[in-house]
């Protein structure tokens, strides 16, 4: 059976294009579909490309711009009417076109349905969809109610919000990545809907330090001895990584650092006067007055700290002026301790990757970690799930004895190596079973039942 995936862009570096890859891997491997993807902008993958999909076509730019701009009068909200529906009408032949070019049976749309990113390419996927009977699985990674930026400038986008994003249609079955949003979808939509989580590539071989990565302290002017916390997500305000700021103030003060130096750590290392608790942040930089904050926190309270997402890809390669570029897997395989202290999440990409880097985690419990995630038996360095306030810069914080309690459990999970060998396996058999490639099987197996796609 031939099934095309569908996105406004494919092989890029974000989740949604990161998640099609696993679910092609698992569609062609474990149930011998034909898988083609669909997009507007195929990146580094190989597909079809109908160009009026992407994010950056000008002409849907300028709907979205109009959508969710100042109210409308109604003469602007009739040519934007006309606008949208010259583009779907456009856009209808190239699709039924890529159609009957690879016979395709079935689509699985990521995000199309859910987010009104470009109208006029989701509701010509839509008509077809509609018109053809072709049995479909919405992937809905995200939904407008979770984001801020969708207030409708008319009637006309409200309707096209509520009706189709996502839409109710017999041959159209839906997943989401959480129960958060399955218990939404039912309750304000009447949509039943699938949980099926992010997964991880947990059967891969261990992220391990080798000649390539050896020198990576160097690059990041740390010690051998220094005890790096990586905080391996982007640079955006709900990541809240001003919580594990707090914590490793609490660690550099006197009274933590004394307990800290008093015996070796996990490997062997000892740790001095003179060695340093660094937060590494190699990721992209999406909110440069974010960024600012966290800078000035970290002076302010003497917490070291490496902004380093120019030395860091997705891939290990050479930058523009030949100077060596690491992997993200790089700097897991060096760091003694993960930081997660998002605020909000969908579902938990990074938590994931740290689970498979076997190493202990420092966690706040976001709402879909307390019920979906955390309920699985991860053992975790917690900091809570509630915010206390916010400071004057307008970071958030947490109650003091958790800053206390967190350090003095970040202290024993680096000094005592059996607790942390314990801790780090046993995540990562839960990861394995319930958060894997092999388990993505099985919650897909469901879906394709579902929507008869089996």
């Amino acid at each position: 059976m031939k099934i095309a995936m569908v996105h406004f862009r494919v092989g890029e570096l974000d989740g949604v294009s990161l998640e099609m890859d696993k679910w092609k891997l698992v569609l062609e491997e474990k149930f011998n579909h034909g898988v083609v993807y669909l997009a507007g902008s195929l990146g580094q993958s190989v597909g079809y490309e109908i160009s009026e999909f992407s994010l950056d076509f000008g002409p849907a730019l300028d709907i979205r711009t109009r959508a969710f701009s100042e109210s409308l009068t109604k003469e602007q909200e009739m040519r934007l009417d006309a606008d949208i529906r010259t583009l779907v009408d456009e856009i209808k032949p190239k699709i039924l076109e890529f159609i009957d070019k690879y016979n395709i049976q079935g689509f699985i749309p990521n995000n199309m349905f859910s987010l009104p990113l470009n109208i006029p390419a989701s509701l010509a996927l839509l008509e077809v969809i509609r018109e053809t009977g072709i049995p479909t699985i919405s992937h809905n990674h995200d939904f407008t109610w979770e984001r801020t930026a969708y207030t409708p400038s008319c009637s006309l986008i409200e309707n096209y919000m509520n009706e189709y994003f996502p839409p109710s249609i017999p041959h159209i079955s839906h997943a989401v990545i959480n129960s958060l949003a399955q218990d939404y979808l039912k309750k304000y939509k009447n949509i039943e809907s699938i949980v099926v989580p992010n997964v991880f590539y947990f059967e891969e071989p261990d992220w391990v330090k080798d000649e390539y990565n050896a020198d990576i302290r160097t690059a990041l002017d740390v010690s051998k001895t220094d005890i790096l916390v990586l905080q391996a997500t982007r640079i955006v305000e709900r990541k809240g990584i001003e919580l594990i700021i707090d914590v490793l103030t609490k660690l550099n003060s006197q009274e933590f650092r004394r307990k800290l130096s008093s015996k070796p750590l996990y490997d062997g290392r000892s740790f001095t006067e003179k060695d340093k608790i660094v937060l590494v942040m190699p990721n992209l930089i999406e909110d440069d007055a974010y960024k600012e904050k966290l800078e000035r926190k970290c002076k302010e309270l003497n917490v070291e700290f490496r902004f380093c997402n120019d030395i860091f890809a997705h891939q290990r390669s050479t930058g523009d002026k030949q100077e060596k570029i690491y992997s993200l897997w790089d700097i897991y395989s060096h760091s003694d301790i993960v930081s997660y202290p998002s605020l909000v999440e969908g579902w938990g990409n990074q938590f994931l990757e740290a689970v498979k880097a076997k190493i202990p985690i420092i966690i706040f419990e976001y709402d879909v970690y307390k019920q979906d995630i955390g309920t699985l038996g991860f053992k975790t360095i917690t900091l809570g799930s509630v915010i206390k306030s916010r400071d004057n810069l307008g970071l958030v914080t947490v109650d003091e004895k958790m800053l206390e309690k967190a350090a003095s459990e970040t202290i024993e999970i680096l000094h005592d190596t059996s607790l942390r060998e314990k801790v780090v396996k046993e995540n990562f058999d839960i990861g394995l079973e319930e958060l894997s490639i092999t388990a993505l099987s099985k919650y897909v197996k469901k879906l394709l039942l579902s929507a008869g796609l089996d």
